[in-house]
């Protein structure tokens, strides 16, 4: 159940499910999705989703262009460019920001159960006693 106290975007594009096997973690976002077993895994991915993503729509280049190569038994061959540099710290500064994000939730969602739990004992005191009232308070 999402709590509208803490509910967010971060739902959406990092969900857990849960399996007969154990926990799936799934990272959607911008119409890619990646299921993975860890959680370290699924917010690389999700990452890489939003960082590539920022990177098409802003004209950055994410990667080195192609190189044709030779290659011995092939011949020639296009070898893909390698992630640029930029790109490379982007994604870092991503998954430590989605990091940073996913931590100060789980600390909401305690203390709003630690909250919870304080109003619903105060409620109930505040019944017993109002049960409790002598008959000419009432």
């Amino acid at each position: 159940m999402i709590d509208n106290r803490t509910a967010s975007v971060i739902d959406l594009a990092f969900q857990i499910h849960h399996t007969p096997v154990g926990k799936l973690f799934v990272a959607m976002r911008h119409g890619r999705m990646k299921r993975c077993f860890s959680r370290d895994t699924a917010i690389r991915y999700l990452a890489f989703f939003m960082t590539t993503w920022a990177f098409e729509a802003s004209g950055f280049m994410c990667r080195h262009p192609d190189v044709k190569v030779s290659h011995p038994v092939h011949g020639e061959v296009w070898e893909r460019g390698g992630a640029t540099k930029e790109y490379h710290f982007a994604h870092q500064r991503c998954v430590r920001r989605l990091r940073r994000i996913l931590a100060r939730k789980r600390d909401m969602q305690n203390w709003c159960e630690k909250w919870d739990a304080m109003h619903d004992r105060f409620v109930k005191e505040v019944d017993e006693l109002q049960a409790n009232k002598p008959l000419g308070m009432r």
